[in-house]
């Protein structure tokens, strides 16, 4: 079980906080419970939370603009936005600023507990695996790859993709989500010539040093880079 991790709960309905904040701290969790986005962003920072779960129909600040000011300070942070909002376009837009889970109220203690777990897990082996990781380093301007056996060019496609995949929760993105970022069509059409740009990266990886599993292909989901990268 993935105990003992740091959360933050943004929540203006006292009462839900309060049981929230019970049920996780049952399983041995460190929370800390805000009733707004201000209160959280002006609590001391000596302890950062390695998990924030969120209401989105905040007071003042709304928990979308908070998860993306969030993720942009501390990018590995796990986010967790819980939220009436069941809209497709509200899911699209929670994923798109840093979501790494939305889940729709009322959510279920043992959903939520679950959903905690799974993201202390990521926290672990991110934590585990980026020692062994090579680290590569995106040039955006001269449109170059570093890697251990040299500099291999790059297009615009290229570092949209590996950019893009970098800065994601986990390292991984949806097809749809890459889709996007090419402004391909989200259709079959345009999955094909997403694998088709994936083919051609992976051999640009190889060429610069890393070996043929930089860039995973996920059944049935997406694509998750396994390299840490840099971009200058």
């Amino acid at each position: 079980m993935a105990a003992g991790l740091s959360i933050g709960l943004v929540e203006d309905n006292d009462d839900l906080r309060e049981a929230i904040m019970d049920i996780l701290a049952g399983q041995g969790h460190r929370v800390v419970g805000f009733p707004s986005a201000e209160d959280l962003v002006e609590a001391p920072a000596s302890s950062p939370f390695e998990i924030v779960i969120l209401d989105l129909n905040l007071p003042g600040e709304d928990g979308l603009s908070l998860a993306a000011r969030l993720k942009r300070v501390q990018p590995a942070l796990r986010v967790v936005m819980m939220t009436t909002r069941t809209a497709i376009t509200d899911r699209v837009r929670g994923y798109e600023v840093g979501a790494d889970l939305y889940l729709p109220k009322p959510v279920a203690a043992d959903e939520l507990l679950a959903a905690v777990r799974a993201l202390g897990r990521q926290l672990h082996s991110d934590t585990t695996q980026s020692a062994d990781r090579p680290v590569l380093q995106i040039d955006s301007r001269s449109l170059a790859l570093r890697g251990p056996q040299g500099a291999v060019p790059l297009n615009a496609s290229d570092v949209v993709l590996l950019t893009a995949l970098a800065r994601a929760p986990g390292q991984r993105l949806d097809y749809w989500q890459l889709m996007q970022a090419l402004g391909l069509d989200v259709d079959a059409h345009g999955k094909a010539s997403l694998a088709v740009r994936m083919t051609r990266l992976r051999g640009k990886l190889g060429y610069a040093g890393v070996a043929g599993d930089a860039l995973k292909s996920l059944r049935a989901s997406g694509y998750q880079l396994c390299v840490s990268l840099e971009i200058t």
